[in-house]
């Protein structure tokens, strides 16, 4: 028997996100994020005070929302979510991928979920893995030109730009990191194909890519420093 525990406020917004993606709405607007949210699990984004006839909360809360996705609150600090413009969000491709398997778990078993610690590489991590082997960081260490290797191959590999904020830098490194983790965790040790008859890669492949990303961490360090600066950010 499994043993179960409760959605948290983290897996609550991913269903959420998920249920927008999946109807059309990628990138979704805040507003129907704090609608939806509140449909989804009234007793978590409703406003207090306002209870209708079945003791549910009759108003969204859109504070409760905001104050989950703004600045380095989890989902976000996770890597799970990103701010793709001004009140627009979409979910990350290691957040589409949790998304999914929480919300199967959730439509098949109720406010709960089974801690099965199963995991599984969603279509979006395969593409972003993909990205990742044929980005210009990737070429250029392969054919031993890492000194050619820029800052602008850097913020490439990484999907971020020079003038990103800490939030979006933390954001993508972590997402980064889950996609990774992932796929090696999905591995088990042995090639990971995602397709078939396409391109299979070995686990020291993958830890490859985290080579790099260390050696870019690395390497420019004072860059990072100077994103790592910039703290404000507006919903």
């Amino acid at each position: 028997m499994h043993k179960k525990k409760k959605l948290s406020i983290v897996d609550k917004l991913l269903i959420t996100a998920i249920n927008l993606e999946e109807n059309g709405k990628r990138p979704f607007t805040a507003e129907d994020f704090v609608v939806n949210a509140w449909k989804n699990f009234p007793d978590a984004f409703g406003l207090s005070g306002h209870i209708d006839d079945k003791g549910h909360r009759k108003y969204p809360d859109s504070n409760r929302v905001f104050a989950e996705i703004m600045g380095s609150k989890p989902i976000r600090k996770k890597g799970f979510l990103e701010k793709v413009g001004t009140k627009l969000y979409q979910l990350t491709e290691s957040g589409q991928g949790q998304a999914r398997r929480l919300s199967a778990r959730f439509l098949s078993d109720g406010d709960t979920e089974p801690d099965t610690g199963k995991s599984g590489l969603d279509r979006a991590m395969v593409l972003q893995i993909k990205r990742l082997f044929s980005s210009k960081a990737i070429e250029k260490y392969i054919g031993q030109r890492i000194e050619e290797i820029t800052f602008y191959d850097a913020c490439a590999f990484w999907s971020i730009t020079p003038r990103s904020s800490a939030i979006q830098f933390e954001n993508k490194i972590a997402n980064f990191n889950n996609v990774i983790q992932t796929a090696l965790k999905d591995a088990k040790g042995k090639k990971l194909t995602f397709e078939h008859g396409g391109r299979a890669y070995s686990p020291k492949e993958m830890k490859l890519l985290i080579g790099v990303h260390e050696l870019l961490m690395k390497t420019y360090k004072q860059q990072i420093d100077a994103i790592m600066k910039r703290k404000d950010e507006r919903l």
